[in-house]
């Protein structure tokens, strides 16, 4: 990601986009689901490619795009801020209900942990012990933790999860 990083700040040093270069200049860590990333996903689609590729992408077709974008995150920064406000009025919100309205999302993490740890790390070593435990079925385990995640997280958090499983799949055929 560090290539379009780089493809992004020379486009917008050129072009003369200063909020596009502070955006995707102050990032650090991963891209999805932050300003930069979203910048960087506007950028691409205005150019017609998909951010992995905007390296291959024409210099004069990306500056256009980062003008244009430029010109745009007045609008997506009001939206992300109106993101993060909505994130907090509903921490707040639970937080006024009382103990038991929230306690569902750190109730079922605890659980979801504990049932992990069980299937992969307490019943294999009490069977190897010799009791008769049944083991945890990974699938279903890992459908309830998917349910969950999309729940409590988001469809967004899913989604990357693919993608990010996909790209690692990628990878791995690509090195073999």
């Amino acid at each position: 990601m560090a290539p379009i990083l780089a493809i992004i700040l020379a486009a917008a040093a050129k072009a003369g986009a200063p909020v596009v270069k502070a955006i995707v200049q102050k990032h650090a860590g991963p891209l999805a689901g932050t300003l930069a990333g979203s910048v960087i996903d506007q950028v691409a689609a205005k150019v017609g490619v998909p951010a992995e590729d905007l390296a291959q992408a024409d210099p004069t077709a990306i500056e256009s795009a980062v003008r244009t974008v430029e010109a745009e995150t007045p609008e997506m920064i009001a939206l992300w801020q109106a993101g993060l406000s909505g994130q907090f009025a509903l921490l707040q919100s639970e937080q006024a209900e009382g103990f038991w309205q929230s306690a569902w999302r750190w109730g079922w993490m605890y659980l979801l942990a504990f049932l992990w740890l069980c299937a992969f790390l307490f019943f294999p070593l009490a069977r190897s012990l010799g009791f008769l435990i049944d083991p945890i079925d990974a699938a279903q385990l890992l459908t309830l933790t998917g349910w969950f995640i999309s729940l409590y997280m988001g469809g967004h958090t899913v989604k990357e999860i693919g993608k990010q499983a996909v790209e690692a799949v990628r990878t791995w055929r690509r090195d073999a």
